[in-house]
């Protein structure tokens, strides 16, 4: 054999081939006769063996992919017309362009899955949202009237519903805790139109925030999830359904996000029975824990647990006897292990039925009961405002008591402690993320009740950094502050 490139002949192939050949010349001439060759069993298996050994997907992926549709959306937007006058005044324009609102169509399109045989599918909130109705099309080519049953946008979840005469291929649902980072998982999809597109990957990471919202809670996923797998379902080896294809991060390879499928197993209990979704709601705001929080506030650095850093003035936490700095250890038994998973267990507690916390407070642990009441809009939990401060000095800021007229204008219903009227830039009152109007509350453990408890409080700190318990737009937070 000659390579192409280099002009040299193979010498071992042609060795190989000719030695091959002589042989069989001898074995004529001798008169015996060669068998005519046939496969052997274990030949035969080889390629069975060797993806038994290698793994394979084939079996799964057409076992399942019956499970997931296509889903076809078109929504009627309204826009108004530009309006040119401005930018070319005194010419007429009124005379040629008519200045009401018109409207136009969009077409969009994701990915499902089908979750019962009667035709549930669960997809992405992004995937339906502002419609009622979308064209469901079966892995077969068949196409549905789909429903839309109810949307969650802030864990970014829909239920569709489809009516078939026959019952449809539906996929189990799994245990998105029982997976392991570095488990096998595989996506099944349309992207780019491109219908029942299977890959495959490992489970990278659990638990990631990126930012969609509170609820944040993401399994991280380097099977391929591009535009179109919205809504598509994420797959263990075990052909269940363990998390809900949902993000990517643009302008990377390998990064794509899915809702957990135990979340979602509530939020679809919810909108097959009632269309929305109720949480439970504490009334307090909590923040992550890091060593340098902990140590200011002597909390043990080996302590898990939700940080409460604000209360809700009458909310049921309030009301109940929670404090700001208590960390919330356990909720009716189940360990919490941060404020995110304190949020999301508090959201899970059906409303008006008390919940059992244990929190850990001033180096010892105790239990209150708290009755859940329902979450609010996120509209009247915030509130926000607006102050004009003074110039910023001394260590990076500017302070004055709280005063009854200030406490209004930042919305506040606090009674006392300092409001900061002004920030010095690259100060370490900056670099800490302080704003003016913030109001402060403590110095570490200590309150602060005036500007004056404030300066000496400071001029006792020790070390390089320090915490201040800080409220901002109706809600407290600690913040640390680094020298």
């Amino acid at each position: 054999m000659i390579n192409p490139r280099s002009g040299l002949v193979h010498m071992r192939t042609l060795a190989a081939g000719t030695i091959t050949g002589a042989l069989l010349v001898g074995l004529i001439q001798t008169g015996l006769h060669l068998p005519t060759p046939h496969p052997t069993p274990a030949r035969a298996d080889s390629g069975q063996q060797i993806r038994q050994e290698m793994g394979t997907f084939a079996k799964l992926a057409k076992d399942l992919k019956p499970s997931v549709v296509n889903i076809a959306v078109e929504k009627v937007v309204v826009e108004q017309q530009q309006d040119l006058s401005s930018m070319f005044p005194g010419f007429p324009f009124q005379q040629f362009q008519l200045q009401q609102p018109y409207k136009r169509r969009s077409h969009g399109q994701g990915s499902g899955a089908i979750i019962s045989p009667d035709g549930y599918i669960i997809t992405n909130n992004h995937v339906v949202e502002g419609v009622k109705t979308c064209r469901v099309t079966l892995s077969d080519g068949s196409e549905l009237e789909g429903k839309v049953m109810g949307t969650d946008p802030k864990t970014d979840l829909a239920l569709v519903k489809v009516t078939s005469a026959t019952p449809l291929p539906a996929a189990q649902l799994g245990d998105s805790e029982a997976l392991q980072v570095g488990d096998w998982v595989m996506a099944i999809g349309n992207p780019f139109g491109l219908e029942a597109t299977v890959t495959v990957g490992v489970l990278s990471g659990k638990g990631r925030v990126i930012g969609a919202g509170m609820y944040d809670d993401f399994l991280q996923t380097d099977a391929s999830i591009n535009p179109g797998n919205s809504g598509g379902p994420l797959f263990n080896t075990a052909g269940q359904i363990v998390g809900i294809n949902t993000a990517i991060i643009p302008n990377a390879q390998g990064i794509g996000f899915s809702i957990p499928v135990n979340m979602a197993k509530d939020i679809v209990a919810q909108l097959k029975d009632k269309g929305h979704v109720t949480r439970g709601f504490l009334g307090v705001g909590v923040q992550p824990m890091t060593n340098k929080l902990k140590a200011a506030l002597k909390i043990p650095q080996d302590l898990k647990g939700g940080l409460i850093s604000s209360l809700v003035d009458g909310g049921p936490g309030s009301k109940a006897g929670l404090k700001v700095q208590d960390v919330v250890l356990s909720i009716n038994g189940k360990p919490i292990r941060s404020d995110r998973e304190l949020l999301a267990e508090v959201a899970r507690t059906p409303v008006g039925r008390p919940a059992d916390l244990e929190v850990w407070r001033a180096g010892s642990t105790r239990h209150i009961n708290v009755t859940v009441v329902e979450r609010p809009d996120d509209q009247q939990v915030s509130q926000t405002q607006e102050l004009q401060v003074d110039d910023a000095k001394a260590l990076g800021v500017s302070v004055r008591d709280l005063t009854p007229e200030i406490a209004q204008q930042l919305s506040s219903n606090s009674n006392d402690g300092v409001v900061i009227m002004g920030v010095a830039s690259n100060s370490p009152a900056a670099r800490g993320n302080l704003q003016r109007g913030d109001i402060i509350h403590k110095i570490n453990t200590v309150d602060v009740h005036n500007a004056e408890q404030f300066v000496n409080a400071l001029k006792t700190q020790q070390g390089d950094s320090f915490v201040l318990l800080v409220e901002r737009q109706g809600s407290t937070q600690f913040l640390t502050i680094e020298s």
